[in-house]
């Protein structure tokens, strides 16, 4: 009977050893997950009541930017970073914006408009002034306004081509020979007709006009 007691002792007692160990290891178990929650509550804090995260971002703050080979850049005579190879600051990646150079001057642009031109169908023949001799001429002109123009003239083309025949009878021989006298006679058919042409429509717009051909006869 003292046998089987010490055999049962030793079995009743073996119980007790694995309720120890389980206890233990769930308060441990308890104790690590506290731990992880108050460090998360910790870290997940704003930065002004996070003293962990506070020193974080001073340290990311004060820490200067480093090259490829693990050293910080130099600073230079004022106390900035040295610049790299292109201009730009070290340390800057591919953000940073390179001092802006010296600017040149805007390279001048020119406002353009289409030239339109209107040859009057037929010459203008008429006698000249003091001569037996009399001129057949030929005219265009041209305007970089709209279309509006050469339908006015189109449209008073009568009153137009009698204008420019009265002018042209007013000159002699010497007044329309040569080039400087040739072009003379375009400055004066051309007022002539944007002075008609305001008469009838308010508005001239005749810019150039051309002796495309001329003959005495």
């Amino acid at each position: 009977m003292a046998a089987e007691a010490e055999e049962q002792e030793p079995k009743k007692k073996l119980p007790i050893v694995k309720i120890l160990f389980m206890t233990v290891g769930a308060i441990a178990m308890v104790g690590a997950g506290a731990g992880g929650a108050i460090l998360f509550q910790k870290l997940t804090k704003p930065a002004d009541e996070n003293p962990l995260a506070i020193v974080i971002e001073r340290k990311a703050d004060a820490e200067p930017a480093k090259d490829e080979h693990g050293a910080a850049p130099a600073a230079d005579s004022h106390g900035a970073p040295a610049a790299d190879s292109h201009g730009a600051p070290a340390g800057g990646g591919h953000g940073a914006v390179a001092p802006a150079g010296p600017t040149g001057k805007p390279v001048p642009s020119k406002e353009t408009y289409v030239t339109s031109y209107f040859e009057f169908p037929g010459n203008f023949t008429t006698n000249l002034r003091g001569s037996r001799r009399f001129a057949q001429m030929s005219v265009a002109l041209a305007t970089q306004y709209d279309k509006k123009v050469i339908e006015n003239v189109q449209k008073h083309e009568v009153a137009v081509r009698a204008e420019v025949l009265a002018l042209l009878a007013e000159q002699s021989e010497a007044d329309v020979i040569g080039v400087e006298n040739r072009k003379k006679l375009q400055v004066l058919i051309k007022d002539a007709i944007n002075k008609l042409l305001t008469e009838r429509t308010s508005f001239g717009g005749v810019e150039d006009v051309y002796i495309t051909a001329l003959v005495l006869q």
